[in-house]
């Protein structure tokens, strides 16, 4: 089924040169727009002086941050090739043939995506919706197999949760910690 997947979605591959450029322009920024979404979220709470905004952008780099270790010991443990090293596939992007599994593209913006989506429902699913995008471009441009993305996805939500459930309230306790002794203000705006 993975492999019929990936022929479906990379199959349309250089059969339209528009949606080649849409796809490889989300799969190329899409993670840079949910991250400058992150800090101008943070930015925005130094500027209004909320303390809410500025929390939300923190736990959200923390989840990216673990999901990314967690990918990265995964990756190391099991390899699995990514799908143009060798198969005939439509590769759009160049890419080193370092572990596919999983997708850190679909698991940094789908981490950022429940991050944010933790304080603010409207924003998570609109980063969502951007991470589903990047997660169908990469099978699209031909580095991933579904299975990287959907494993992608399934270990940001996890790590989403176990943030929200044991560490939360720890980080930003050590967070406010810091505001404190920088002197940035805890007291929302309203």
């Amino acid at each position: 089924m993975n492999d019929s997947i990936f022929t479906m979605i990379n199959g349309v591959a250089n059969k339209n040169e528009f949606l080649d450029k849409v796809m490889i322009f989300i799969s190329n920024y899409g993670p840079y727009i949910s991250i400058f979404v992150v800090c101008a979220i943070f930015l925005m709470g130094l500027i209004n002086r909320n303390e809410n905004q500025r929390k939300i952008a923190v736990d959200t780099f923390f989840i990216t941050v673990i999901g990314m270790v967690i990918s990265f010991i995964i990756g190391s443990i099991y390899y699995r090739e990514r799908p143009f090293v060798n198969n005939k596939v439509n590769l759009l992007i160049e890419h080193k043939s370092n572990a596919s599994f999983p997708s850190d593209h679909s698991l940094g913006t789908m981490s950022i995506a429940v991050g944010m989506g933790m304080y603010n429902k409207i924003l998570g699913i609109i980063l969502g919706v951007l991470s589903l995008l990047v997660g169908i471009s990469r099978v699209y441009v031909g580095n991933h197999y579904p299975i990287d993305v959907l494993a992608g996805y399934v270990i940001a939500w996890v790590i989403g949760y176990l943030y929200s459930k044991f560490l939360r309230k720890y980080v930003q306790k050590i967070y406010g910690s810091i505001e404190c002794i920088l002197g940035i203000s805890y007291k929302n705006k309203h």
